[in-house]
């Protein structure tokens, strides 16, 4: 009901300030850049426009080019729109960006309907928030490929990143008794960067071809490799064969943040444990912090927390405390867990 209502105030004073800004808009753009004389309005037609506060039709002048122009040898067109000029795809700038990043952080359907939630825009659908994120990225990379890139020495060029990901794929039964191996991946340059794709059975040397895209980027053997990926050996290897020489791997973030996920799981599974008389806070507050300490780079720290939790568990198991079914269920069942995450 309060939500409502606050929706009703905030769209009401966004039409009163959208009708005041279209006429200080129309009275600026009637002044000719060139003789600052006064332009005469051709006419009006009705638009609609898309703010975060709701949906507005509006009377968007269109105003007469100034006879200055035609002392130049410009070719006159017809009537001038400023409101075409200040809202290009007929929606206001914080309504564009809010698209933007909701559709970047959430799923687009998600984004659209936290929009309809809070606000009292227009209604949403997920193909808007797509639209507009796609809208922004293609400006963003515009931006960045009319900028000047100055060429660095071979020496002093920084190193190429590849980020790679590879799936299993099975035959089907009535098909082909095959199954394949699909990589794919994108390598990135300080300027550019370059998407592959490749399946290991296909290719007469998977090492070769990505030793090819590489090179498409201007790699050499004297520049550093780095290989983000999601910790299975062989997509760095595969990157080690086709560079020759050593790489940096660096699980990315989603991976760790999962096998976080299972140390969390793990000791809250313990501290439930049917019969468990320790002390919770020595299990609760490392696996909790974890994660903070492995975002905020304190690898020291989240080691630290880590083997502290091994050494808790080891003595909980080895107490004669815990017997039968709580000893089978509880601190012996989180010791792959952490060994696992420990190993990564």
């Amino acid at each position: 009901m309060w939500l409502q209502d606050a929706k009703t105030v905030l769209e009401q004073l966004q039409n009163a300030i959208l009708l005041d800004q279209i006429e200080e808009i129309s009275e600026a753009s009637r002044i000719c850049p060139d003789c600052d004389g006064v332009r005469a309005i051709h006419d009006y037609r009705s638009r609609v426009l898309n703010t975060l506060f709701g949906r507005f039709q509006v009377k968007a002048p269109r105003i007469r080019r100034c006879a200055c122009s035609a002392k130049s040898d410009v070719v006159l067109g017809g009537p001038l729109s400023p409101l075409a000029y200040f809202f290009p795809d007929r929606s206001t700038p914080e309504l564009r960006r809010l698209q933007a990043e909701l559709g970047a952080r959430h799923s687009f359907r998600e984004a659209a309907r936290i929009l309809e939630t809070f606000l009292p825009c227009a209604k949403q659908v997920n193909t808007s928030a797509r639209n507009r994120l796609c809208t922004v990225a293609r400006d963003i990379d515009a931006i960045e490929q009319t900028e000047p890139v100055l060429a660095e020495p071979a020496e002093n060029a920084p190193g190429l990143t590849v980020f790679l990901d590879g799936a299993h794929i099975r035959c089907r039964p009535e098909y082909q008794k095959r199954h394949l191996d699909v990589v794919v991946g994108k390598i990135e340059s300080h300027n550019k960067c370059r998407r592959f794709d490749l399946v290991l059975q296909a290719v007469l040397s998977p090492a070769s071809q990505l030793r090819h895209d590489l090179r498409a980027l201007g790699w050499d053997h004297r520049q550093t490799v780095t290989v983000i990926s999601d910790g299975e050996p062989a997509l760095p290897n595969l990157v080690r064969d086709a560079v020759g020489g050593t790489v940096r791997h660096i699980l990315d973030w989603w991976h760790i943040s999962m096998r976080i996920q299972h140390v969390e799981n793990a000791v809250k599974g313990l501290l439930q444990t049917e019969g468990f008389s320790d002390i919770p806070v020595l299990f609760k507050r490392p696996a909790e912090t974890l994660r903070w300490y492995l975002w905020h780079g304190k690898v020291m720290k989240a080691t630290t927390s880590l083997q502290w939790l091994m050494v808790d568990c080891a003595r909980l198991t080895a107490d004669d405390r815990w017997g039968g079914r709580s000893r089978r269920t509880g601190a012996s069942s989180v010791f792959p867990t952490l060994r696992t995450t420990w190993t990564a």
